[in-house]
């Protein structure tokens, strides 16, 4: 075939091909247009009224006077919370948490599906009392002489836009002045500048020449910690600004971060929108949100726009980029002390607690992240706070109740002591860890420590809340500057709390592996005391579950007649006990002074003080063997079973034992596999159900 005709063969094919594609459509032209946001969906008190609800939550919701209480003392929490600098802000929302939780308490709800009169008057005195200590709790000064604000060194307005050479750069000059010195910047600070409405104004409307200027402020809820945010801006009632009207601008910029159209918020709203008027013009400065609700990606940042207000037109001016300082990525990663501490400080608080609604426990998780960003990726900002507004006291106080908390904690029985023990060594590598890191941000090593404090702090105290409900009425944190004497280190070493503590009890000398002549001494004292009450600890954990880890001073309770068998509020036994924590020679004794070996855990979910206590009491039908299958040596094992403790106990025990073993990380594979033969075979039929 010639060439030409090939060529013209080639070219048919082609338009033969092209004409069987369907055309590309254009894109849709963007929509620029302000839209009205709907209407902001109101509750009948600061919650949802709807679903299962605690008791105290049924009864606020069930009276108008309550819901109205509720609600107006949630709005002054949170309006102060933003007033707050850092420090201030994160206790005095670790302090309403703690307030939350003690109204049951306090107030001694009976779980009654039906009002409650009783309850009723006594949760109307809470609110008036807290609501006057809110009002009445010294506001904080920063001291005198202070250095640049700290917020500086995270954030600059840095002019990309520049419509109005005299306004942008002399009103960027100033933002970045009053950045410096105040912290988050306010138009109402600006030389002439008469501030008329908006987030930092004394209104939100206001009328300019005949027409109604109005920010639409509101508070933005879970997703942006209950600021206060702005959503939009109208006149005449009429949408002029939206939350995608700033974004449009900065999608026009040169690289400028890959969201399109896309407020910076996770709420769709700004930060601030202020409406000022300088000379014979008004303007509007629109700021997006910054820090934890900033854009999270490399290379994104968020922006500020400053506009002309025309009667009914906005004309833009400036555009500035202002949050500069991109997140860390997988910063928990890097720290793997902090990280275990972590975990086993959370497995210590366990679920949160019941009298907790879910609005309470999605706010918890979602305060705490906040928090931890905050304090990993701006640390300047807590460390200034502690110098510039006095935290110290506060946070050292708190920090003290959170030690001790931890303490009384790991007296209430020996599985709790144990976990104490292997928590405290983790304290001071993950603090060291901490400094290590605020070092190579940059900071100096007075920032780097605390900058650490701060963090360990609020990582330990927030687990230590969800221990227990406070039992005693909540008082505010220490006012700014006040004076304290700290009791502990911040973070202190294994034997730090022990130190100068007297131990009264016959429990507590047991769990601190007191020497036999004390525990002697305190076996005749309390016999002669407390007669049966005798050795026992909270929710009646015996002095015999207490001392397995000490086989000679078990011995000395066996001999001065205490009941091997005898068990706590759900049932748990120091046979039990000694199988949990691998005690040959307690299990040894125990049985030789007749402890049953089929005793069985029962269920109350109700029991317990933390996440280990909680999970035993609610799980229920735990025994001896159980346990021992899941945690002991071979000999452990070996003695219960020779004491019979296969005999069927419920059905599909054999295969929970059995499953048990598998996950036994003090056996050999070898001792595994010669342990099945006995434990994961069909137990004796015909053995008798024990029960407690």
């Amino acid at each position: 075939m010639p060439v030409t005709t090939r060529f013209s063969c080639i070219l048919v094919a082609a338009a033969l091909l092209g004409g069987c594609a369907a055309p590309v459509p254009p894109k849709p032209p963007v929509d620029t247009t302000p839209k009205a946001r709907p209407a902001l969906q109101q509750t009948r008190a600061s919650f949802d009224c709807t679903g299962a609800l605690p008791a105290v939550h049924r009864q606020i919701c069930d009276d108008d006077a309550l819901a109205e209480m509720d609600k107006a003392l949630v709005l002054e929490q949170h309006r102060l919370q933003q007033e707050l600098d850092p420090v201030g802000s994160l206790l005095l929302a670790a302090n309403h948490r703690q307030w939350l939780l003690s109204r049951g308490e306090q107030c001694a709800a009976t779980g009654t599906t039906e009002p409650n009169e009783r309850l009723r008057r006594c949760l109307i005195g809470l609110y008036q009392q807290r609501r006057q200590a809110l009002e009445n709790w010294p506001s904080s000064s920063p001291a005198a002489g202070s250095d640049v604000h700290a917020l500086a060194s995270y954030a600059e307005y840095r002019l990309v836009d520049n419509r109005d050479a005299g306004i942008c750069e002399q009103t960027g000059t100033e933002l970045n002045r009053d950045l410096r010195r105040h912290g988050m910047p306010s138009p109402a600070r600006l030389a002439g500048v008469t501030l008329l409405a908006g987030s930092h104004a004394q209104a939100s409307q206001v009328n300019i020449d005949g027409h109604q200027v109005r920010v639409e402020l509101y508070n933005a809820g879970l997703y942006a910690g209950y600021q206060t945010r702005a959503r939009g801006l109208s006149v005449n009632g009429q949408p002029l600004l939206d939350d995608a009207t700033l974004p449009f601008w900065i999608a026009e910029q040169p690289n400028y971060g890959g969201r399109a159209h896309a407020a910076s918020s996770q709420t769709g709203d700004y930060g601030a929108i202020d409406v000022f008027r300088r000379g014979e013009r008004t303007y509007v400065l629109v700021n997006e949100t910054w820090g934890f609700y900033s854009p999270a990606a490399r290379g994104e940042s968020a922006y500020a726009g400053l506009y002309r207000l025309d009667g009914s037109t906005l004309q833009r001016l400036c555009l500035y980029q202002t949050y500069l300082t991109p997140p860390r990525t997988k910063t928990l990663a890097g720290l793997p002390a902090y990280s275990r501490l972590e975990t086993g400080l959370n497995d210590i608080a366990g679920d949160p607690l019941p009298a907790m609604a879910q609005h309470e426990r999605r706010d918890r998780f979602q305060a705490w992240k906040e928090a931890q960003w905050t304090l990993l990726n701006l640390p300047l900002l807590g460390t200034d706070a502690l110098q510039r507004h006095g935290r110290e006291a506060a946070l050292r106080q708190r920090q003290d109740q959170a030690l001790e908390a931890l303490f009384d904690w790991s007296e209430r029985n020996l599985t709790n002591k144990q976990t104490y023990r292997w928590v405290m060594p983790m304290l001071q590598p993950a603090w060291q860890e901490l400094q290590q890191m605020f070092l190579g941000q940059g900071l100096n090593d007075a920032q780097a420590h605390a900058a650490a404090d701060l963090l360990l702090h609020e990582t330990l105290a927030r687990t230590m809340e969800n221990l227990a409900p406070p039992a005693q009425p909540v008082t505010l944190p220490l006012a700014a500057h006040a004076s304290y004497n700290p009791r502990y280190a911040m973070a202190p070493v294994p034997g730090d709390l022990e130190r100068g503590r007297q131990f009264a009890t016959l429990h507590s000398v047991l769990l601190n592996n007191a020497p036999a002549p004390v525990v002697r001494d305190f076996i005749a004292y309390e016999t002669d005391a407390l007669g049966p009450r005798r050795g026992l600890g909270p929710d009646d954990s015996p002095a015999v579950m207490a001392a397995v880890l000490r086989p000679d001073n078990l011995q000395l309770l066996l001999d001065a007649g205490f009941v091997a068998d005898q068990r706590n509020r759900w049932g748990k036994t120091a046979l039990m006990s000694a199988a949990e924590h691998n005690q040959a020679d307690s299990v040894r004794l125990l049985l030789a002074h007749g402890a049953n070996v089929h005793g069985q855990t029962q269920l109350h979910p109700a029991r317990g003080v933390g996440g280990p206590e909680r999970r035993t009491a609610g799980l229920g039908r735990q025994t001896a063997l159980l346990l021992a299958a899941g945690n002991a040596s071979a000999d452990v094992i070996e003695q219960l079973v020779a004491a019979g403790a296969t005999a069927q106990a419920w059905d599909g025990y054999d295969r929970e034992v059995c499953q048990a073993l598998q996950v036994n990380d003090a056996l050999e594979a070898a001792e595994q596999d010669h342990l099945r033969d006995s434990l994961c075979g069909s137990y004796a039929a015909a053995a008798p159900l024990v029960t407690n």
